[in-house]
């Protein structure tokens, strides 16, 4: 690593060897201290059996700090990195989908196109109402579903729009996306010993933008994290002051509320040098 490229606060956040609960400014060089985070980790590996698992916000940033991994010279056959929503189908969906009955004859992922089409057509059945797909925009928690719409009072026709959508989805064998991360979690909750086994295989997992992740993603890396018994290590990267999805469920989890539910110690640390604008505009 080469330790011109960083400042001390990068270094340091890089070379720690427990967990870490970093929280990264606006341009602080938080996407180069995870590609740098990742190629050491990697570098570090002694078994070819581990993997290390990092947790991009989108697809796009998953493949840019990938192709930086690579540009270092460094071997990624041993790294797996990707949304929450990948990461639950290749991890937990596909191999584990089996012990969850509505996935165990098999399953299709339908796209947010789909899923818009589907929702027009039985908002347009529904009568009396001015009912759209926007109305019917929801999340999982771990405890059941949220509606993200302030109409209260479209709520009741707005749950049986929805009732008739999952039905349909469960009758074609089809899950959304919404639904890839709420069956990942009950198929970890009901079979503890998934949690186990990933936390045997994974040296560490990484989670970029933790600013934006639902308390349903939270539980669902915790219990992987809490089943290792300390042995995987977490780097969590992101803002508080930098959440732009509190409407869909996503919130900045603190590192003592995090550490409790993975039963993890983190060192919280910080990167407040702007590399993107003057001094002058990060001075006001």
């Amino acid at each position: 690593m080469d330790k011109t490229d960083l400042n001390d606060a990068q270094v340091a956040a890089i070379e720690q060897p427990g967990s870490v609960f970093l929280v990264a400014c606006p341009g602080s060089g938080k996407t180069r201290t995870l590609t740098f985070k990742i190629a050491r980790l990697l570098s570090e590996l002694k078994s070819d059996k581990k993997r290390i698992v990092a947790i991009t916000y989108t697809h796009r940033a998953a493949d840019e700090i990938h192709e930086r991994i690579e540009q270092l010279g460094v071997d990624t056959s041993q790294l797996w990195i990707g949304t929450i929503h990948s990461f639950c189908l290749e991890w937990i969906l596909k191999p584990y989908g089996i012990y969850y009955p509505a996935l165990a004859n098999g399953f299709q992922v339908i796209n947010g196109h789909d899923t818009e089409q589907m929702l027009d057509d039985i908002c347009g059945k529904v009568q009396g109402t001015n009912l759209n797909r926007y109305d019917c925009a929801y999340y999982f928690t771990p405890s059941g579903y949220r509606l993200t719409s302030t109409a209260t009072d479209k709520h009741p026709v707005i749950k049986g729009v929805l009732k008739t959508y999952w039905g349909t989805l469960r009758d074609e064998r089809k899950i959304d996306f919404e639904l890839i991360l709420f069956c990942a979690y009950q198929l970890i909750k009901k079979n503890p010993s998934i949690s186990v086994l990933l936390g045997s295989i994974f040296e560490c997992v990484l989670v970029d933008e933790f600013q934006d992740t639902r308390e349903i993603q939270y539980a669902i890396l915790a219990s992987i994290l809490k089943a290792s018994q300390g042995r995987v290590r977490a780097f969590v990267v992101g803002d508080p002051n930098q959440a732009i999805y509190s409407s869909l469920g996503g919130y900045a989890i603190t590192a003592a509320d995090f550490g409790a539910q993975c039963g993890i110690q983190f060192k919280e640390m910080e990167l407040v040098d702007n590399y993107r604008s003057s001094s002058r505009i990060v001075g006001y």
